[in-house]
C-alpha cells in the first residue's frame, strides 16, 4: 500500500543538527509515511549517519547524489518518485514535533479546499534554545495578501497534496520555496497556516538562509516580480532567466540596497555585530542614516545577552 504521507529531507553537510531532524520524524505519533533523504554529496559524516537510520527503519528511502546539485534539484528528485497522497518537507537542521504530520493530515483530510498547510514554530540557536516565536499569519485571506510582499510561511513546517505537477524551479539556489508559494497562489490554490506550533526553526549560522542572505533577498524578488508578470500576462518569463546575474555579485563590495539589508538583518540575527556594523556604515553612506537600521548598528555596541532578552521581549 502506498504511504499516505512522504516527508522530503534533503541534506548538505548537516552532521552536527541530522540525528536529531531524522529521530524527530520517526518518533511522531503519526507513522503510516515514507521518509525520502536525499544526501546531496555531503563530504561530512551525513551520509553515514542517514546510513544508520536507513538500516534500522525501512521507511527512510535514500538517495546519494554522486554530485552536488543544490537544495532545489535535490528536493524534486525525492519529490518525482514520492508516492503519498500528500509531502512534507523538513530541513535537516530542523525540528519536527512529535504532533506534526498527525494533525496536519488531519487537517488536510477534513478540508479539502487548502491545497498547502503550514504551521507556527518556535525559533531556535544552535544549542536547541529558544530564541523567538513569532505570531504568524492564518487565513487564506492574510496569507495570500501578504505573500506577494514577503514569505509568511516556514518552509520546514509545510504539507501539501501530491499533485506529481508542482516541483520546485531549479533556476532558484535561494527562495525557491517562496517561489513555489507564489506559483501556487497565482494557480488559485488556497495556502494557509495553523498557529500552532509543530517545528523548531534553527537559526543556524551556517544554513543558506543566513550565509547567503542578500542574494536570497534579490532571488525573494525575482519571484515577485515572476509572480505580478502571471497576473499580468497568464505566464511568466522564467525561462530567460539568468540565475548568474545575481550568484556573481560581490556581496563585499555591493551597494545594492536590498542585499546590504538582507546582510544587516542576517548578521544581526546571528549576533555578529561586528558584521553588522560594517553593512550599516555602507548603507548609511549610500542611503542615509535617518532609518530603522541606526537601531541595530546602536544595538550592535551593546552585548548579545541584552540583544537576546530584547528579541524574546519583542517577538514572542
Amino acid at each position: 500500500m502506498k504511504p499516505k504521507i512522504s516527508i522530503i529531507m534533503a541534506v548538505y553537510n548537516s552532521e552536527k543538527y541530522l540525528s536529531e531532524a531524522i529521530e524527530s520524524i520517526l518518533n511522531q505519533t503519526f507513522d503510516d509515511f515514507e521518509f525520502i533523504i536525499i544526501n546531496d554529496y555531503s563530504t561530512d559524516n551525513s551520509l553515514k549517519i542517514i546510513k544508520k537510520y536507513a538500516k534500522k527503519d525501512k521507511r527512510i528511502k535514500l538517495i546519494n547524489n554522486e554530485k552536488n546539485l543544490g537544495r532545489a534539484k535535490a528536493r524534486n528528485l525525492g519529490l518525482k518518485i514520492a508516492k503519498s497522497k500528500y509531502l512534507a518537507i523538513l530541513d535537516s537542521d530542523d525540528i519536527a514535533l512529535p504532533e506534526r504530520l498527525k494533525k496536519q493530515y488531519n487537517y488536510l483530510e477534513k478540508n479539502e479546499n487548502v491545497f498547502l498547510l503550514g504551521t507556527g514554530s518556535d525559533n531556535i540557536n544552535e544549542d536547541g534554545k529558544n530564541r523567538t516565536t513569532f505570531n504568524i499569519l492564518t487565513s487564506f485571506e492574510e496569507v495570500s495578501k501578504r505573500l506577494p510582499k514577503n514569505n509568511c510561511i516556514y518552509h520546514s513546517s509545510i504539507m501539501f497534496r501530491n499533485t506529481r505537477k508542482y516541483f520546485y524551479r531549479e533556476k532558484f539556489p535561494y527562495s525557491q520555496d517562496y517561489d513555489l508559494y507564489l506559483r501556487l497562489l497565482s494557480d488559485g490554490k488556497k495556502l494557509i497556516n495553523v498557529s500552532e506550533k509543530l517545528i523548531k526553526y534553527r537559526i543556524n549560522p551556517d544554513a543558506i538562509g543566513q550565509t547567503k542572505r542578500g542574494k536570497q533577498g534579490l532571488f525573494a524578488e525575482k519571484a515577485k516580480e515572476f509572480y505580478q508578470q502571471r497576473l499580468r500576462y497568464g505566464k511568466d518569463e522564467y525561462n530567460q532567466f539568468n540565475p548568474i546575474e545575481i550568484l556573481k555579485i560581490d556581496v563585499e563590495k555591493t551597494i545594492n540596497k536590498l542585499m546590504l539589508k538582507g546582510e544587516i538583518f542576517a548578521s544581526f540575527e546571528l549576533n555578529n555585530f561586528k558584521r553588522t556594523r560594517k553593512f550599516c556604515k555602507k548603507y548609511f553612506k549610500n542611503y542615509g542614516i535617518f532609518n530603522k537600521f541606526f537601531i541595530y548598528y546602536l544595538l550592535s555596541f551593546t552585548n548579545k545577552r541584552f540583544v537576546n532578552f530584547l528579541r524574546k521581549i519583542l517577538f514572542c
